[in-house]
């Protein structure tokens, strides 16, 4: 694996870890009963985090990844041809 390829693994791992902890995060603070607006701060930034790791990924893997996805859900569910789209 080229430097390249090794920083785009590592960019969009650290992200995952991120969008992680917050959700353990958010779990934590539902769970140990926290006052409400920092239940619902602690899913909003979990949300956007988890949003952030999926564009990161589009950016980082390019846009081709969701090319390759609706051509595996067209093949397994049997709607037509990956080609047609």
């Amino acid at each position: 694996m080229t430097l390249k390829g090794k920083l785009k693994v590592t960019i969009l791992a650290i992200a995952v870890i991120v969008a992680g902890l917050a959700w353990i995060t958010a779990g934590a603070a539902f769970f140990l009963d926290a006052p409400r607006a920092a239940f619902l701060t602690a899913i909003i930034v979990a949300a956007l985090a988890t949003e952030g790791v999926f564009w990161l990924g589009a950016l980082v893997l390019g846009w081709t990844m969701f090319d390759n996805r609706r051509a595996l859900i067209a093949r397994v569910f049997g709607r037509g041809s990956a080609a047609n789209g």
